[in-house]
């Protein structure tokens, strides 16, 4: 549990740096991105903490990274990047793609029809507000199992010393 909220924090922290950085939004930087989360992914299957819940945290830089790193031409293109992207709310991949630098000479920059049919084709798909940044104070809840004790009530003896003499049997 504490790993999940952990991995919960690096990854909203990271993806809000994605959206509010500029710079931050290229091609180089998603293959940055994927590398380090493969190695937090395989320091998890090594641990054997894939039942955990703690790579769906990791799942919306997964789907950011991958973003940096598809080609953004095309309207099939568009349609990629809609169903790639399921986890990331529509305001961040149009956030992303906005802020997308591309590498000198190498890239073209995405052009603003390109990023409205992805928004079109993004409302489509979802519906409803969503929030552009993620909200790393979120806490999630503390699951302690409950384990039934094969003592029972009635067997304890209460010593005297702790001065309970107001517990009475029944």
């Amino acid at each position: 549990q504490v790993l999940r909220q952990l991995l919960f924090l690096i990854s909203g922290t990271t993806l809000n740096y994605l959206l509010l950085r500029k710079d931050a939004c290229s091609w180089s930087r998603g293959i940055q991105l994927r590398y380090n989360i493969s190695q937090l992914e395989q320091w998890l299957r090594a641990g054997g903490l894939q039942q955990s819940g703690a790579r769906e945290m990791l799942e919306p830089l997964v789907q950011a990274a991958q973003l940096l790193q598809v080609k953004k031409a095309t309207e099939e293109d568009a349609g990629a990047i809609c169903s790639l992207c399921t986890v990331l709310s529509p305001q961040q991949v149009v956030k992303i793609l906005r802020a997308y630098t591309p590498a000198a000479g190498l890239e073209e920059r995405v052009s603003p029809g390109f990023i409205s049919g992805v928004e079109r084709l993004q409302e489509q798909q979802r519906g409803g507000p969503s929030q552009l940044l993620v909200d790393t104070s979120h806490l999630f809840p503390v699951h302690l199992p409950f384990v039934a004790s094969p003592v029972h009530l009635d067997e304890l003896r209460i010593p005297d010393a702790v001065d309970l003499a107001f517990l009475l049997r029944p």
